[in-house]
This record gives structure tokens, C-alpha cells and sequence, in this order.
């Protein structure tokens, strides 16, 4: 069977833990890709759940603020850095 090349583009971060995770394995990043390449395949599909990250709580407060009107609202993106500049936005973390 002829081989064919596959390139993706990853971050650094993730390519340099993956990289790590496959060295104390004894694979390769190549082989650990063709393994779960065979794994797709013979599942028929991907072999494990993808699901929505949920949002954390401090998420789920500021989308509730939101939606009881309690939001800071803007009607521009400009509008939003000048009001954050101003300091005009309550509870901004920085």
C-alpha cells in the first residue's frame, strides 16, 4: 500500500504535549496518528465522545446577569474598549 502525506497545523503548546506524551510511550507522533487513524476506521467513527464544553460558573453568573438585564451593554466593539478604558464597566477583572 502506497503511503500519502497528511499535515495539520497545531499550535506549539499542544504539538510539544503530544510530542512528550507519545516519547514516554514509545511511539512517534506519526505512529500515535496512524494508530488513531485505524482507530476512526474501525469504530466508524471517532472513538471517543465529543460533547460542548459546558461554561463554568463565573460564565453561567455573567450570562444570567445578561440575560436579567443587568449586562453592560454597547453598541460597538469601540464603544466597549472606550467604556473599558474609562473604566465605565463594574467588576472587570484584569
Amino acid at each position: 500500500m502506497q503511503n500519502e502525506m497528511l499535515s495539520a497545523r497545531i499550535d506549539h503548546e499542544t504539538k510539544a504535549a503530544f510530542t512528550n506524551i507519545c516519547d514516554e510511550v514509545g511511539l512517534s507522533p506519526s505512529q500515535a496518528i496512524k494508530l488513531f487513524a485505524r482507530a476512526v476506521i474501525n469504530y466508524g467513527g471517532i472513538p471517543f465522545e465529543l460533547k460542548v464544553r459546558q461554561p463554568n460558573s463565573e460564565t453561567v453568573a455573567a450570562m444570567q446577569e445578561f440575560v436579567d438585564g443587568r449586562g453592560h451593554k454597547v453598541e460597538s466593539i469601540d464603544a466597549l474598549f472606550a467604556d473599558l478604558t474609562e473604566d465605565k464597566v463594574k467588576n472587570v477583572q484584569s
